[in-house]
């Protein structure tokens, strides 16, 4: 009996100590919103460094609907650096320049494209809509007001 108590014990508190280090070390498991990676670092259009991520395919939310586009904008330097990605390699091609950190951009970019509906993004003001998340996932990634305009250069949903 006192082996019983004494594993159930170490479980109690196993449980405690794990739902005290989601609740306490990461709070943006609770919440759909994510922590910034890094504090506000100024965004200026001079010095941003411009990343190209091209051909982000993924499924809508709907059955048969899929989404297929490239995604372009610019990023504050040190928040660039801060997340792993390199500025001057990120300058010289597409990419951030750390194979990781696209990897973390693309796969943002698919769990957002495959919450977004063909509806939504045919809607009027849906494209901009879908921008805005855009945006907002990125600078989840880089850091609040890192990020300039995004653009689509080239965007299929069908």
């Amino acid at each position: 009996m006192r082996k019983v108590m004494i594993y159930l014990l170490v479980w109690i508190v196993g449980i405690a100590m794990g739902a005290g280090g989601i609740i306490y070390l990461e709070p943006s498991m609770l919440s759909k919103a994510p922590a910034p990676v890094v504090e506000s670092l100024p965004y200026n259009p001079q010095t941003a460094v411009p990343i190209t991520e091209s051909d982000i395919e993924s499924n809508l939310s709907n059955v048969n609907h899929y989404i297929n586009f490239t995604l372009e904008f610019s990023v504050a330097p040190q928040a660039l650096t801060t997340a792993g990605g390199s500025a001057t390699a990120a300058a010289g091609g597409t990419g951030t320049g750390s194979t990781t950190l696209d990897a973390k951009i693309r796969n943002a970019m698919i769990n957002l494209a495959r919450s977004s509906s063909y509806g939504q993004l045919t809607s009027t003001g849906g494209l901009s809509t879908f921008k805005e998340q855009v945006t907002e996932v990125l600078e989840a990634i880089f850091g609040p007001g890192t990020i300039g305009q995004v653009y689509f250069p080239s965007l299929m949903t069908q």
